[in-house]
């Protein structure tokens, strides 16, 4: 009885993990991103050896924008969907806000 209450509560624990996840974000002004991983990936390259230029395919947000999380990823590059203009774009999960 036990094991079936454990994967209760974990199957809850995904399906309210996966919701929040679905929730649009706000990629803040100001932030990185980047048209694909690839490019994301060389621009953090370049930041690490303190080069303050954007690689092909990069640049910076000019205002708030609001984001779908397509792929999160705490370790690399997050795959977002821009709502208003329909574009995917990778990005610092540390970019998105509530």
């Amino acid at each position: 009885m036990m094991i079936k209450k454990a994967v209760l509560a974990l199957g809850l624990g995904f399906l309210v993990a996966t919701s929040a996840q679905a929730a649009p974000k706000i990629l803040q002004g100001g932030s990185l991103f980047c048209a694909s991983e690839e490019a994301f990936d060389e621009q953090m390259k370049y930041l690490a050896n303190d080069v303050q230029e954007f690689v092909d395919g990069c640049g910076a947000t000019n205002k708030d924008y609001k984001v779908i999380i397509l792929d999160l990823n705490l370790f690399s590059a997050t795959k977002v969907k821009v709502i208003d203009n329909g574009l995917t774009v990778w990005v610092a999960h540390e970019s998105l806000s509530k």
